[in-house]
């Protein structure tokens, strides 16, 4: 004998609408779809909002960031980079021509980290980009779905209801 929760149908949650809800759904098939499409074209103008919010607040952020200069990159780190260029010509990753430096591990602002010699490893720019967005991108990606887990149903249409083990 099977043990659990059992759903019956119930009617139409759509106003004037006398027919009856699948069972674990709030509305009849046909006003099912309706919701449905409202519901996604709802969640498609919401990720177009915040994407656009996105697009605005990637705009700004060279405002609100330092300059180069505040974060380091001056006069003397320009030296440094050159010297390091002429001594390690090859990128790291790829086998091109160096053309960046980069701080294998993220320095972010301090000192120490940053003119660490030993932190540093040359790039072509193709792989310094590449690095550089990996390090980033989960600051910028959008709501992670999360899954749920699958439940197992069995429906008995003759009584109209939904068993749920």
């Amino acid at each position: 004998m099977l043990m659990g929760t059992v759903i019956p149908k119930r009617p139409c949650a759509h106003a004037g609408c006398r027919e009856w809800a699948s069972p674990g759904r709030s509305y009849c098939p046909r006003h099912q779809e309706e919701f449905d499409k409202a519901r996604e074209e709802a969640r498609r103008k919401n990720l177009a909002t915040i994407e656009a919010r996105r697009e605005e607040y990637r705009k700004n952020a060279d405002k609100r960031r330092p300059n180069a200069s505040r974060r380091g990159y001056n006069s003397a780190w320009s030296r440094a980079r050159k010297a390091y260029i002429i001594r390690h010509p090859i990128c790291a990753v790829c086998g091109k021509p160096a053309t960046d430096i980069d701080h294998i591990i993220p320095h972010k602002g301090d000192k120490r980290l940053f003119w660490d010699s030993t932190n540093w490893q040359p790039l072509c720019h193709e792989c310094h980009a590449r690095k550089t967005y990996e390090e980033n991108r989960e600051r910028f990606q959008i709501n992670k779905k999360r899954e749920k887990p699958k439940r197992e149903t069995v429906t008995d249409e003759r009584m109209g209801i939904l068993f749920i083990p």
